[in-house]
């Protein structure tokens, strides 16, 4: 199990454009089977607006991320806003 505030400080995370200028929040936070994290947001988005920022950066840009839950490999931590809590799934539930 891993906890995305205590993983490696300089592990990339895939995010939008949205999200990072403060466009859209994070929602949804997975962990795929390799290992690596993707934080999305509630906009559509493009291949274009994909992003890498890592771990650090992400903690920095939105501190509610320290509040996720240990998740395993293939699971997804979403949640309805900004301020709910965090419910971790499987990835394909």
């Amino acid at each position: 199990m891993t906890n995305f505030s205590n993983d490696d400080f300089w592990k990339p995370v895939v995010t939008t454009r949205q999200i990072i200028q403060g466009e859209d929040i994070i929602v949804c936070v997975s962990l795929d089977m390799e290992g690596d994290w993707e934080a999305l947001g509630n906009e559509d988005f493009s291949d274009d607006d994909l992003d890498v920022l890592s771990v650090e950066e992400m903690l920095q840009l939105d501190p509610s991320l320290a509040s996720l839950p240990e998740m395993e490999c293939g699971q997804v931590a979403v949640r309805d806003g900004k301020d709910a809590p965090w419910q971790v799934e499987d990835a394909d539930e």
